[in-house]
């Protein structure tokens, strides 16, 4: 069994490196969607590459959606990429088709880092119900108490997904959780996740070959 963790800060990095014994860890920056810390990929990745690159693979996360950020993070010195919106919008990912729909129609600006569905720090789109917690923090509960509440009232269908009965139902968009990375704004369509592959490692390669050739 090959364990990795997610990290927003370098000290997450060598705990989960040193008292963890993780094999490798996922440097994820504040652009990723749900859950996720303050502190920018591009500042980020590099930081951890110097704290624990040379004991376990460090896994880029946070923004990347194409070519380029594969190349960006290969520059940082990463081990590789762990790339979640822009596979959430293929044809592919189990999920809800509103949430899908919701993301393409999404700009950057559209997402927001909020506690109103899972108590943690979680970058989801910006709806009523993110506002309503954002205007009255008061009302938020307690760590795993605020999932429990956004579940009970209908705002963290997700979980449920697999349930055809859940799946077949309409999300109303004012209330439901839907992760989703700065990265959205980018994003067009709906692409199989093999064709999203192809053009990534396409799109790095020659932009790694034409840097180098400018050196």
């Amino acid at each position: 069994l090959v364990v990795g963790s997610i990290c927003g800060t370098v000290m997450h990095a060598k705990n989960a490196v040193e008292l963890g014994g993780v094999d490798f860890v996922i440097a994820q920056g504040s652009e990723g969607g749900g859950h996720t810390g303050v502190v920018a990929s591009s500042v980020l990745i590099p930081q951890v590459v110097d704290a624990v690159g040379d004991k376990v693979p460090v896994v880029a996360a946070g923004g990347i959606f194409d070519g380029r950020g594969l190349a960006a993070a290969l520059c940082y010195g990463a081990d590789g990429v762990w790339v979640g919106t822009r596979f959430l919008l293929t044809p592919e990912a189990n999920a809800h088709q509103t949430h899908k729909d919701r993301l393409i129609l999404g700009r950057a600006e559209d997402t927001v880092i909020s506690r109103a569905f899972t108590g943690a720090t979680l970058r989801v789109m910006r709806n009523k119900w993110t506002q309503h917690y954002e205007e009255h923090p008061e009302e938020l509960g307690k760590g795993s108490k605020q999932l429990v509440k956004a579940m009970k009232e209908g705002a963290w269908l997700h979980s449920q997904i697999a349930n055809k009965a859940v799946a077949d139902q309409p999300f109303d968009e004012e209330i439901q959780g839907y992760a989703a990375g700065q990265c959205i704004g980018n994003i067009e369509r709906i692409q199989p996740a093999g064709d999203i592959v192809v053009q990534m490692v396409g799109t790095a390669a020659q932009l790694l070959g034409r840097s180098q050739a400018k050196l």
